[in-house]
Parts: C-alpha cells; structure tokens; sequence
C-alpha cells in the first residue's frame, strides 16, 4: 500500500525532527534558542508521543516503540526537575503556617493601552497585598485611581514607557528599579516591605528572552546577587520568558535556595490557556511559601496571563 508507507515515512520525518529538539532539551552544546527549547520541553513531548502513537497505528511498530523511548526518556528528565523542586518545597510546606498576603504579577502588554481602564479596576478588585506589573503603561494614566488602594509604589518613567511598576498596601522601603542587562533598561526591582509585622523582601524581574544567546543567564546571575544582599522571607515574580524547569532558572532556584508554588500554571500565549507554557514565575524563599497559584481566566487583552498567589509563613523549622 503505496499511500500507507508514504505515511509512515511523513510520521518518521516528522518524529526524527521532534527527536532532534529533544537532544538540544537534554544536552547544552551552547546553540542559541536552546533554552527555549527547554521551556517547551515537555510539549515537544506530547508532540512526539502523538506521532508514535500514530506509527503504532499504522503498524510501523519497531519505530513508535523507539520514539516512545525517547519522548519517555525528556519528560521523565524533566519530571526529575520538576520532582526536585517539589521536593524542596515540601520540607517547607510540612511546617504549620499561616496566610500572610496575596500577591499579583502581571504582565500588561505596553501597546495594550485600550485596556487600561479595566485592568486598573481589576487590580483594585484582586485583594493583592503586592503588584508587580510588567509593560505596566495601559495603567499608568490611572496611577491616581491606584494610589486609593496602593498608595505605595516604586517610581515609574514617563507616560507610556514603564516597564517594571511595584505597588504596595504597606510601605515600601530600599525600592529600587535598576537594569540586568544591556538589552533592556530598568526590568529589576527590589524593595522591602513589613506585612503583619513581618519582614518581606520583594524582586521583581522581566528577563530577556532566552534565544539572545547567553543574555538571560547574565540576568540571573545578577538577579541572585540581588536574592543573596537579602535575608529572610522573600518572593520573587516576574516575566522571565523560561519556565521553572529550564535550566537557567532552575539554576536561579537551586543558587538561592528557592521553592515554587504547588504548581506551573501556564501564561503565555493567552489562546492556549492551561496547554500554553509557564513563563511567567514565583518563587519563594522559606519561611514564604506559595500556598496557592493561578493564572487569571482573562487577560484583558494582554499577551500573557497574570499569576495571583496566596503566600503563607510557615513557623521555622526546628
């Protein structure tokens, strides 16, 4: 059957390539684009089990079964990742704890002006304690409306052009919006705030995208360094283009000892909803923990979709 081996050739092709991306997941040869790669690891995955899945059927059997080895072989090594940092949450979590505050981070979309108004008011609505705003101009004609609910923040350029926006119920104090990187200015923040008498250090990041060659690794170098001038509960949140297992910031993670939410909720792109990829993060430090996470169901017109989390203090370990 000429048209079924023609299939079964199209499936191998496509398989082989999806097989290729998969090496550049598991091994850094130092290709640009291959930290974007790692994000996209485990959908790469999916990609590939569908195909052989497909092989199975068309009973080209010796083939599936070695694709399927393959696909099993990049998400269980992600697996490991994901198991790790689970596992030091974990020791966390087994403490008893108690609600400390809500934090919001969300990426606006700078050209998104239209929405300003209505993202304004839901950021009033969210019972955040923190915001952490990324492309924050379509909120910045409403910083006036803002100021009634937070009427502590970081300072902001001029109209239009802010990127990294922190707002507070508390007050702020060390606040500074300093630069990572050549590529973009003013995309760090750091501050320190008390929340119900308790200490709080706050990073806020939008990293550079992960295929300018070593760029991003650059920013975490300098964003740990950030991390380590801190002692104490922190919360670090942001747009950092990766996912928590890529390498670069599972790197971060392991450097400064800090642990995720419960899970990895998918924020960009907006039309894939909970199949898209977790880029944007945060992370904690013990005694903080992420008790809860979500993605917000509407992003209002943004490219990504904003993370509200619940954040408890557990007691210190003994």
């Amino acid at each position: 059957m000429p048209l079924l081996r023609e299939l079964r050739g199209a499936l191998t092709a496509f398989a082989l390539v999806v097989c290729v991306l998969l090496v550049l997941v598991s091994y850094d040869i130092g290709i640009p684009g291959q930290a974007l790669l790692q994000s996209l690891r485990f959908h790469l995955g999916a990609a590939l089990v569908a195909l052989a899945v497909t092989l199975l059927i068309t009973a080209a059997w010796w083939r599936a079964v070695l694709f399927l080895v393959v696909a099993a072989v990049s998400i269980g090594q992600g697996g490991i990742v994901i198991y790790r940092q689970q596992e030091a949450r974990a020791v966390v979590v087994a403490q008893p704890g108690k609600p400390l505050l809500r934090v919001l981070s969300f990426n606006l979309l700078q050209s998104n002006m239209g929405s300003g108004r209505k993202m304004a008011s839901f950021i009033e609505q969210s019972g955040a304690d923190l915001v952490l705003l990324m492309e924050a101009g379509p909120v910045q004609p409403f910083a006036a409306q803002l100021a009634a609910t937070y009427p502590y923040r970081t300072q902001c350029p001029g109209r239009g052009s802010c990127d990294m926006f922190l707002l507070s119920k508390t007050p702020l104090t060390e606040a500074r919006v300093t630069s990572m990187s050549r590529i973009w200015d003013n995309r760090l923040i750091t501050a320190t705030t008390v929340i119900a008498g308790e200490t709080v250090h706050i990073v806020g990041a939008h990293m550079t995208k992960p295929y300018f060659d070593d760029v991003a690794e650059g920013e975490a170098y300098i964003m740990g360094g950030a991390i380590r001038k801190t002692e104490g509960p922190l919360v670090l949140a942001g747009d950092f283009n990766s996912a928590g297992w890529s390498r670069t910031i599972d790197r971060l993670a392991r450097a400064n000892n800090l642990i995720p939410g419960p899970a990895y909720p998918a924020t960009w792109p907006v039309r894939l909803g909970p199949l898209g990829v977790p880029i944007d993060n945060m992370w904690t430090r013990g005694p903080l923990y992420i008790a809860s996470i979500e993605a917000l169901d509407d992003a209002m017109g943004s490219n990504h979709r904003g993370l509200l989390a619940e954040l408890y203090l557990a007691d210190p370990a003994p």
